[in-house]
């Protein structure tokens, strides 16, 4: 075990589960979240740090891109992961929450040199993310001086957005109210979060 490790888990019995014993003696019985976050592999993106989050309260599903794919009833960890949050679970509200800086839409840019690897799994994957691009190239065409980038990563958070709705179990939920969704932006260097406002169009920012 390095260093990281051991001081790592040495800190957290020490500092902070002897003093939340009887949160995870509950947690070691069952989960209750209402929170479900679908967000990216980005080793710089901490849900539960971002939302000083208890542990139990959010129900997180990790992907390249932040991607939710369009529904298929046969395949698939993240879809697995929402069907289970969904339907099991009960979960109240869903939120994408995608980021700056994202190097899967950065990716979808991004020209391979002989050098660089392949990464056929990552490329086959990113192709869920085409429709953001299209969205964003379109825009920045209307409008050179915009950044291509976080277009990509704001219309990566609304296709998944759309494509949650395909779901037949959210659907149904979406239609009797008993769910929300929503999509987030993060910027890591501010610390800034927009949300999107579904009747705008738009994201803005969740705190003036």
């Amino acid at each position: 075990m390095d260093k990281l490790q051991k001081d790592g888990y040495s800190k957290f019995l020490k500092d902070y589960f002897e003093t939340n014993r009887e949160l995870f003696s509950s947690l070691s019985k069952s989960q209750k979240p209402e929170t479900m976050i679908i967000t990216c592999s980005d080793s710089r993106i901490n849900p539960a740090l971002l939302l000083n989050a208890q542990p139990g309260e959010l129900f997180i599903a990790r992907n390249i891109g932040n991607v939710v794919p369009p529904y298929l009833p046969i395949k698939g960890s993240t879809q697995a992961a929402i069907e289970y949050a969904v339907n099991a679970l009960s979960i109240k509200r869903v939120v994408i929450l995608g980021h700056s800086n994202c190097g899967a839409c950065a990716h979808m840019y991004h020209k391979q040199s002989e050098n660089e690897p392949e990464l056929l799994h990552v490329k086959e994957w990113l192709k869920y993310i085409i429709p953001a691009k299209s969205a964003a190239m379109l825009e920045v065409h209307a409008n050179p001086k915009q950044n291509i980038f976080e277009l990509t990563e704001k219309h990566n958070i609304v296709t998944s957005l759309q494509r949650l709705m395909e779901y037949p179990y959210i659907q149904n939920r979406l239609i009797e109210d008993r769910i929300t969704l929503e999509g987030w932006w993060y910027d890591i260097g501010t610390g800034k979060v927009e949300i999107y406002d579904f009747s705008k169009r738009d994201f803005l920012s969740i705190i003036d």
